[in-house]
Parts: structure tokens; C-alpha cells; sequence
């Protein structure tokens, strides 16, 4: 399963117990809720490292839900702690350090999905939006 940049998440989300490099269980009451409202339940939290080509990027307090049928980065989590930005184009997108703003990952967005991970950064995002734009 992928993991996919999410603005509106508030939360890492897995349903994968095993991508969680450091899990404990979750004890609360508190339920991820869906965009129709229903809530889902909460059976671990963890950490995990997302390895890309050039950066590997620290997800912590990913919460594990059983029924999450995607595994969703919260975009405001995965800039505070990699120190990094997010910047999203109509096809592609771009992580940068916050510090510098140099690229240190970028992908394609696909049907309104932003994979992260190896895949996503194949090739250069903007040569071949800019290529295909060309007269």
C-alpha cells in the first residue's frame, strides 16, 4: 500500500500494523473520523520512516486503524517534523527544506493523489509537465 500526502488529514493513518517500526497500543477512546462523518477505531500508535530516494522522511504518532483502506500523510505533520514545505502543482508536487527550499523529493499526483515513496519520484515531475506543454 501507498502513502499519500493529505492536506486535510490531521493525522498519519495505516491500516498496516506491520509498517509501524515502533508501535504501542492504543488505549484511548478517540476514533478517526471520515468525510461522512462515521468513525473508525484506533487499535495502535507509532512511528515509522518513509524512505524516498533522497531524504528519509519521519512519521511519528502514525495511528493505526484496522479499516483505513489507505495509508494518508498528514501534510502539516510531515512538514513539522522534517523541518521541510510542501508545495503542490496541478500534476506534480515538490517537498523542500524549510531552511534552504531545495527539492529533496518530488512526484506526480495521480486522479487528485499525492503518492510518496520511491515510485513518485521516478523522474522529474516538471520537465515532463513543461516537455508536454511545449509548441
Amino acid at each position: 500500500m501507498n502513502w499519500y500526502a493529505n492536506s486535510g488529514a490531521s493525522d498519519h493513518i495505516t491500516g498496516e500494523l506491520e509498517k509501524l517500526t515502533i508501535r504501542d497500543k492504543y488505549n484511548g477512546r478517540d476514533q478517526v473520523h471520515t468525510a461522512n462523518g462515521s468513525g473508525m477505531r484506533i487499535s495502535n500508535i507509532g512511528h515509522l520512516v518513509l524512505r524516498t530516494p533522497s531524504k528519509d522522511l519521519h512519521l511519528k504518532n502514525v495511528l493505526r486503524v484496522p479499516s483505513a483502506n489507505k495509508s494518508l500523510v498528514s501534510v502539516h505533520k510531515l512538514a513539522r517534523d522534517n523541518h521541510a514545505i510542501l508545495e503542490f502543482h496541478l500534476d506534480f508536487f515538490f517537498i523542500k527544506y524549510l531552511r534552504t527550499k531545495k527539492i529533496f523529493h518530488q512526484g506526480r499526483s495521480r486522479g487528485g493523489l499525492s503518492p510518496l515513496g520511491p515510485s513518485s519520484s521516478e523522474r522529474d515531475p516538471t520537465k515532463q509537465v513543461y516537455a508536454a506543454n511545449k509548441p
